[in-house]
């Protein structure tokens, strides 16, 4: 009966040192500052707050998965070296151009990746993207359009524009088009080289909007 009491009474001493000690928290977190809060939150819930953590991130990877899976997009474009602050502008700007609503899909404008020299960072992330089909109009640099069509990576040009073709002049290539002095993406500083190429990859996956978007670039 003693041992049975003696319990009792420890169980009574620790819910009220509990109580007491949740008293001296609320009577002093009006005056904390905000890094002594956090610090506390910190020492006394940081599992809470790891678990919070993760379950954010997991419903927010769930959210990403679910609208790629249900988003239609129109248009897959990657502008190496591209400012990826102007990325917004050009999606805007080719969706008026092209009368592209909001309900019909996205347009995907990728700028990041760099305009490196060639070096192994911008190759793999472009070669794997291309080997994907997940570029339907590649802008980029002299050396790394030639690099590509050298492999015969690209449509043919002359075909994808057909009687408009011969409209652009010198500007349309056999295997993609060189944009002349003063054009939109010039203009805009989109791009920091002085020739600015863009082709359309073999593996196109939206050639009918990638047409449309070369006519957007050449106008």
């Amino acid at each position: 009966m003693q041992t049975e009491n003696t319990s009792q009474d420890t169980k009574a001493d620790v819910k009220s040192a509990v109580l007491k000690e949740e008293d001296i928290v609320k009577e002093s977190w009006n005056t904390m500052t905000f890094g002594k809060k956090l610090e506390y939150l910190w020492m006394y819930y940081k599992g809470v707050l790891f678990g919070a953590v993760i379950l954010v991130c997991l419903i927010s990877i769930g959210i990403t998965m679910y609208k790629g899976a249900h988003t239609t997009v129109l248009l897959n474009a990657v502008i190496v070296g591209g400012d990826n602050l102007k990325a917004e502008w050009l999606e805007e700007s080719f969706a008026q151009y092209a009368d592209v609503e909001e309900e019909d899909g996205v347009l995907q404008m990728r700028t990041n990746i760099p305009d490196d020299g060639g070096g192994m960072t911008s190759t793999t992330a472009l070669t794997t993207l291309m080997g994907a089909e997940s570029v339907d109009v590649l802008i980029c640099p002299k050396r790394v359009f030639e690099d590509y069509d050298s492999y015969d990576g690209f449509l043919n040009m002359r075909d994808v524009l057909g009687d408009k073709a011969s409209g652009y002049g010198d500007s349309v290539l056999d295997n993609g088009v060189r944009l002349k002095a003063g054009n939109i993406l010039e203009k805009e500083a989109m791009t920091a080289y002085d020739e600015i190429y863009a082709a359309i990859p073999a593996n196109c996956q939206n050639p009918k909007m990638a047409a449309k978007f070369i006519e957007f670039l050449l106008q």
